[in-house]
């Protein structure tokens, strides 16, 4: 690294400069994520100028599942203990929502109401874990393009949470309305929208920027985005196959596929 002395040191640290790439002394870059570093990636060449949203990289939908499948090989471990402590997570949950009800079983009218308040309260418990979680497992797809290791530690950082679960929300409204209406417009917000929550946790801009931002991306390139976002609902939908196991594998590699293709399509480096 540079003797600059603003530059982060090379032992991991609480405090320090933002994330960012910071020069790595060998022409290259390294991205700090504010507490670690990643792995060195090449810098963009200096005679192309960073590209607005809509002017993008090119997507291959093959390259992006290629890509998937190499990263889940390297952080397997990683990517299976993460996906194994979510679902664990999300059924403790629920079983808790549910025996949150057993009140209501006791034949009067009282227990009932109070099961029923404490099963909401547990609910909306449930859904809020799942929100942080959720994100989560973004951080960890985002992390790889950029050299970072998943670590479970990623299921409770909170920078930009508040901007992701407002953009989650908005598109899920939007989706519902949206099938509501006849499926396909329903249809069209998921494809529109599917850069939101990426965009929203990882830029940390408004909810309503980020799906705009999304809109624009998608809007620009969306044969190769639809090809894509049906290609990792398959890979997902075949790892749902086998009683379920193997999405320990179909949702990090499909997860990986849509960070990939969002670092492609803004135009930023990704880690090989």
């Amino acid at each position: 690294m540079s003797n600059d002395p603003r530059l982060p040191s090379d032992e991991p640290s609480s405090a320090g400069p933002a994330p960012g790439w910071y020069p790595d002394g060998t022409g290259g870059t390294r991205w700090w994520d504010g507490t670690r570093w990643g792995q060195s990636a090449p810098q963009p060449p200096a005679q192309a100028p960073a590209q607005p949203y809509g002017t993008t990289g090119t997507l291959d939908p093959g390259a992006a599942f290629s890509y998937g499948w190499k990263k889940f090989q390297e952080y397997a471990k990683e990517f299976i203990v993460m996906v194994v402590v979510v679902a664990l997570i999300s059924l403790v949950g629920f079983l808790v929502a549910f025996l949150a009800l057993v009140p209501a079983l006791s034949g009067n009218t009282t227990g009932a109401i109070v099961g029923w308040v404490l099963y909401l309260f547990a609910i909306v418990a449930v859904v809020a874990i799942s929100f942080v979680v959720q994100a989560g497992v973004y951080r960890a797809g985002l992390g790889v393009t950029r050299g970072i290791a998943p670590s479970l530690s990623m299921l409770v950082e909170k920078e930009n949470l508040g901007t992701y679960i407002v953009t989650v929300l908005l598109v899920s409204v939007a989706y519902f309305v949206g099938f509501i209406l006849c499926i396909l417009p329903g249809i069209a917000v998921l494809v529109f929208t599917a850069y939101a929550p990426l965009i929203a946790l990882d830029k940390g801009v408004g909810p309503v920027d980020a799906i705009k931002q999304s809109v624009e991306l998608v809007r620009h390139n969306l044969g190769p985005v639809f090809l894509l976002l049906l290609l990792s609902y398959a890979v997902y939908y075949i790892g749902s196959l086998a009683c379920y196991v193997g999405l320990v594998v179909s949702i990090p590699v499909a997860l990986v596929m849509i960070t990939y293709s969002y670092r492609v399509l803004i135009n930023e480096p990704i880690t090989p």
